[in-house]
């Protein structure tokens, strides 16, 4: 899905699929979700969450080259409300962050309600610029079957990926002669 006029690219991993209804792509947001649970028949993927994409407005993007920093910033009490749907930071417990490469990534409990009834309190949030833009990814399991460390982390990384992949080819895309 083009967001934001075709200025960031999501691409969904294997098994999942865009929400059409949902989604915003003229505001740069997407959500992605097993596609056996939008309507499609297909096999449910080995690990089941909901993932969302937001890209930021131009020149938005300032990750790159202060990965540490965003970092230590997240860990404090003005960063953990921040991760906070409901800006409260004391809700939010830090279980552990990443800083490389252009990414910083942050997996945190929350004891506030979730974003959408029925996700878990778990949640894996990535951060990175995308031809300019601030782009967060956040994925969160179900209450039902919540996601553990390993498969949350790896969900996030695919959809990190697939977001990255996409736009490194429009923007570096030459054509073969």
């Amino acid at each position: 899905m083009a967001l934001l006029d075709g200025g960031v690219m999501a691409t969904s991993p294997e098994g999942y699929c865009i929400d059409d209804e949902v989604s915003k792509p003229a505001q740069g947001f997407a959500l992605l979700a097993p596609c056996v649970t939008l309507g499609a028949i297909a096999p449910a993927p080995s690990v089941v969450g909901v993932a969302t994409v937001q890209v930021g407005p131009p020149d938005s993007g300032a990750v790159a080259g202060a990965e540490a920093a965003l970092r230590d910033y997240l860990i404090t009490e003005g960063g953990t409300g921040l991760l906070s749907p409901a800006g409260k930071a004391e809700d939010i417990e830090i279980l552990s962050t990443q800083a490389f490469d252009g990414r910083v990534m942050v997996h945190f409990s929350d004891a506030g309600a979730p974003p959408v009834a029925g996700l878990q309190g778990e949640e894996w949030r990535a951060f990175t610029d995308v031809n300019g833009r601030l782009v967060t990814i956040a994925v969160r399991g179900l209450a039902v079957a919540p996601l553990q460390d390993g498969p949350g982390a790896g969900l996030l990384k695919l959809i990190l990926a697939g977001v990255q992949a996409a736009a490194e080819t429009v923007v570096d895309a030459t054509p073969e002669v």
